[in-house]
């Protein structure tokens, strides 16, 4: 069995598991899909909770959840920090497995599937390096699974890639713990701090809007 077909075996082996964790979520589990529902629910899992949000989060693009329901429901558990670096774990094995997936599948495959934004990407990423990368990243409101997939198709090595979202996700996954704290306990020190964290993250999504331009 040559390389390619080992990677695309494994490949569509992540993706049936995502369809089956789908499945499951959306048709069968019955849970209502708010942050303080999946907070309990991981709660009852006691010591797997951290391994729970942190596979949820990697298998999230296939799930298809918001990272913000998510990141809400870890920081309402476990707090801002320890939430934060929950997410951040799992949106980086989420990341890397979309690289892997659409490495193993082709450029035409995400072609077909992100149309514009493999162009795009590959003029940032040939413009602006992987600095950029990591600063697209850190923004929370933009969107990661199209960039990680035209990674996974263009000349980049993983261990850029990897590097580019470790300094990135950290931050990004900050602003909603924060803010799911603030939410699950409404004190004033806590929702100055997630108020600061979000006009901070504006801020400097404002200020480097021009890095995220083509020309």
């Amino acid at each position: 069995m040559t390389r390619r077909r080992i990677e695309r075996a494994l490949s569509l082996a992540v993706v049936a598991l995502g369809a089956g964790g789908f499945y499951w979520l959306h048709v069968r589990s019955g849970l209502e899909w708010k942050p303080e529902v999946l907070r309990d629910y991981v709660a009852a899992l006691g010591v797997f909770g951290p391994l729970a949000f942190v596979a949820i989060m990697a298998l999230r693009p296939l799930l298809v959840l918001p990272s913000w329901l998510v990141l809400f429901a870890c920081g309402m558990l476990f707090g801002p920090w320890l939430g934060a670096l929950y997410g951040a774990i799992g949106a980086f094995l989420g990341g890397v497995l979309i690289f892997g997936i659409a490495r193993a599948f082709g450029r035409d495959a995400v072609q077909s599937r992100i149309g514009g934004a493999l162009r795009i990407f590959d003029e940032l990423l040939a413009a602006r390096g992987v600095p950029w990368l990591a600063l697209y990243t850190a923004v929370p409101i933009s969107p990661l699974t199209p960039i990680y997939a035209s990674a996974g198709v263009s000349r980049m090595p993983l261990a850029p890639l990897c590097a580019a979202i470790a300094v990135g996700l950290l931050p990004r996954t900050s602003v909603f713990t924060f803010a799911g704290r603030a939410a699950a306990e409404p004190s004033l020190a806590n929702l100055v701090v997630a108020g600061a964290i979000i006009a901070l993250a504006i801020a400097i999504t404002w200020g480097a809007r021009d890095l995220f331009r083509t020309s």
